[in-house]
């Protein structure tokens, strides 16, 4: 306590340390709230958006793979049901014209889908036509009979089967796998489903689908797999010894059954994972992948270290800032003080450097001004009159200059324009201009000089905003001089910015146009494609324009209470035929439509 008492007096006893504190707490805080709402929701954003992309791309790679089993399913079914092609697969040994329309059109199919690396039409006897790469090489004759006997136990329903590939110069070494498609063909008979004549094979290219798992995963750390929905093991991935491994838990595979598409996240050897899914078609497998969650939040885990830098360096140089700013105004002041103590001594004869034009100057010429005046009644008058002329110098010391705020924004347009910022020299002038005009005597302007008010008022937001706000602004020719209240668009402009620009993340653009519906009314538009009004708020608004008197508790709304008042503003000066309405939706913005006369009935008002 003794420390912090001490410290208090210690800034109690200079002015310069005041406003040093002050400056140093308000930029600090400033600071602290600007980058701590910056960094949780642009944080939070890029969170959102990595989960969403990785969402989008597990979905997008499930889609590009069920269009691809699904078209060599289709194409298979297409040739189980014809006659034709089973004539050829009974007699494809002795049938050489059949055997090249066959084989023409199944390379045309390859060419068409190159993730089919190779078609095998196959009679039950062993006789075979091959279509297609040498993929088929690489298939253990063991491994095809297996595929075959699947085939044939299913009756003549296709199946999606994992294929073990093998280097036949490498002593039968298995090199990897992939996805056969597998379809027994049945002779069609008038009574009856004929017997079994032949099995088409279709083998998946291992490259193709080495691509697909490589655009899947996305990251280096993410995983792909195709997983059977029912026991929760892998089908396929990009290390074969992985087939077979069951990577979903059974409370796992009861979530993933209920619905055929989705997300959630789990906690393996202690890092938290997100785990997307997505179904593949009829073939009962689900496109699986699993992604660390840091890989996710990386971006926004570099954009919070940046954050909190940038938060620093903005604080010391804004100390050093306040700093030389605070110097700049003492040192005058410190002056003046010296030469107020001289003169409580006795010595009329100090003479204070003028160096700014600013109030400060302004009061160091007065304190000239003032110990001259001092001289000069001290060698004319008796002491009465030293008396008086006292109370003279007391009453000239507690003058107030009237301009006192328009040369305040003078001084700021003047050093940012030494210091090259001509934002803060644009906003210095755009506030003088616009307190001018709100304390000038008449409450009743033209709406050229409103339209003027609203432009300065958005040229501030725009400097604000940058390139999330644009503005357009459109006055009919004829309707410069009408009259019209001070400020009584005001309101609803701000509404377009604060509640509808600012929220939207791409900003958007407000536009103000007032047209003439006849020789006695014109309508203003307020228009911004930024954030909508949800229905509920709407219809609850309408209701508001509809009331005479504010309901209770409406004062806490700061955007509702304005949008009623310039309501009832309208109505008492025009009627009850003028007025606000409004529409918002997603597809035409938000526009508030004030019709008012071209004249004020009342002047008075």
């Amino acid at each position: 306590m003794r420390i912090l008492y001490a410290i208090s007096r210690y800034i109690d006893k200079s002015l310069y340390r005041k406003i040093l504190l002050s400056y140093l707490i308000i930029i600090a805080l400033i600071v602290f709230v600007l980058l701590f709402d910056f960094y949780f929701r642009t944080a939070n954003d890029l969170r959102a958006q990595a989960v969403d992309s990785h969402l989008r791309l597990t979905q997008q790679s499930a889609s590009t793979l069920n269009a691809n089993m699904t078209n060599v399913k289709s194409f298979a079914w297409n040739y189980f049901g014809d006659f034709d092609f089973h004539q050829f697969v009974r007699g494809m040994g002795t049938d050489p014209e059949g055997q090249s329309s066959y084989r023409g059109k199944i390379s045309n199919f390859v060419y068409n889908h190159p993730i089919v690396s190779n078609v095998v039409i196959s009679q039950l006897d062993g006789f075979s036509m091959r279509v297609g790469g040498l993929v088929s090489t690489l298939i253990a004759p063991s491994e095809m009979q297996r595929l075959t006997d699947v085939a044939i136990g299913a009756n003549g329903k296709g199946l999606w089967l994992p294929t073990d590939m093998y280097n036949p110069s490498a002593s039968g070494q298995q090199v990897g796998y992939t996805l056969s498609y597998v379809q027994a063909i049945r002779q069609i008979t008038l009574t009856s489903p004929g017997p079994i004549i032949g099995v088409m094979h279709f083998t998946l290219s291992s490259e193709s689908l080495e691509q697909w798992l490589a655009e899947s995963e996305g990251s280096r750390e993410g995983r792909t797999y195709l997983v059977d929905k029912e026991h929760g093991t892998i089908v396929y991935s990009r290390h074969a010894a992985e087939r077979g491994k069951r990577i979903l838990t059974a409370e796992e595979l009861l979530m993933v059954g209920s619905q055929s598409k989705g997300h959630y996240y789990r906690s393996s050897l202690g890092e938290n994972q997100l785990i997307a899914y997505d179904s593949l078609g009829h073939t009962g497998w689900l496109v699986v992948t699993e992604v660390p969650t840091r890989v996710l939040t990386e971006s926004a885990d570099n954009f919070t270290k940046r954050t909190i830098w940038i938060g620093v360096f903005t604080l010391l140089f804004s100390m050093l800032l306040a700093g030389f700013i605070s110097s700049r105004t003492i040192t005058p002041l410190k002056l003046l003080s010296k030469g107020m103590k001289a003169i409580e001594k006795g010595n009329y004869s100090v003479v204070l450097p003028v160096r700014t034009e600013d109030e400060i100057g302004y009061l160091s010429k007065s304190f000239n001004r003032m110990t001259r005046e001092i001289n000069r009644l001290i060698s004319k008058v008796y002491e009465s009159e030293i008396v008086k002329k006292n109370a003279e110098i007391k009453s000239l010391q507690s003058q107030i200059n009237p301009h006192f705020l328009y040369n305040t924004l003078g001084i700021i347009d003047s050093i940012s324009s030494l210091h090259g910022d001509e934002r803060v020299s644009l906003i210095s002038r755009s506030l003088a201009k616009m307190f001018r005009y709100n304390i000038s005597g008449n409450d009743v302007s033209k709406l050229d000089a409103e339209f003027q008010q609203i432009r300065l008022y958005l040229s501030i937001q725009k400097i604000r905003f940058d390139s999330r706000l644009d503005y357009t602004i459109y006055l009919e020719p004829g309707l410069e001089r009408v009259p019209i209240p001070k400020l009584l668009f005001q309101p609803l402009v701000e509404n377009s910015v604060n509640h509808g620009i600012s929220h939207s993340i791409d900003g958007g653009i407000v536009r103000i146009e007032a047209i003439s519906l006849g020789q006695d009314e014109l309508q203003v538009k307020i228009w911004n494609n930024g954030l909508v009004i949800d229905e509920e708020r709407q219809q609850w608004l309408r209701e508001l324009l509809q009331l005479e008197d504010a309901p209770a508790g409406l004062e806490q709304q700061q955007a509702s209470i304005g949008l009623h008042n310039v309501q009832s503003r309208i109505r008492m000066l025009y009627g009850p035929e003028c007025g606000i309405t409004f529409s918002s939706d997603e597809q035409y913005g938000t526009t508030f439509s004030i019709t008012i006369k071209t004249y004020l009935p009342d002047q008075e008002a």
